[in-house]
């Protein structure tokens, strides 16, 4: 089958174009507890592998250190993390999550599971495999040298 490289760009920026209406949803959601995907994603990660230094951040959320650091002093400010030195090295930083910052975090984690389940009910359950199954295909062709 051959397929028209028009229509296959029509796809991508459909594709491009619905997944940005729901990442956008998501981070309006989120807002009404002051919080961003990328604050609440430092923070789970933070919850499940324990104060961990910023460059860390940085190559798990491909951003540049500076980003990072604009973050982290976001959430410090909000008394969400903690900054602390490394006593064998002192050039190094951990960023630790406090008690405000993991009840941020559960509100934020409720709050996503909500709306998934919102947006979830307008697929059918042979639908939502049917999706998954198809965006993994297609993710496993695009990772192909």
């Amino acid at each position: 089958m051959t397929l028209d490289f028009s229509k296959e760009a029509d796809f991508v920026a459909s594709f491009g174009d619905a997944w940005k209406r729901f990442q956008r949803s998501w981070e309006k959601h989120l807002s009404s507890i002051g919080l961003t995907r990328t604050e609440l994603r430092i923070l789970r990660s933070l919850s499940a592998n324990g104060p961990s230094p910023m460059a860390r951040f940085a190559a798990e959320l491909y951003m540049t250190p500076a980003s990072i650091t604009s973050l982290v002093d976001r959430l410090e400010a909000e008394k969400l993390v903690e900054r602390e030195r490394i006593s064998e090295d002192r050039r190094v930083v951990n960023v630790r999550i406090t008690q405000k910052g993991l009840d941020s975090m559960g509100v934020g984690l409720k709050l996503y599971n909500q709306f998934i389940s919102q947006a979830m009910k307008s697929l059918s359950k042979e639908e939502a495999r049917q999706l998954v199954a198809l965006l993994t295909k297609l993710a496993e062709a695009a990772s192909k040298d």
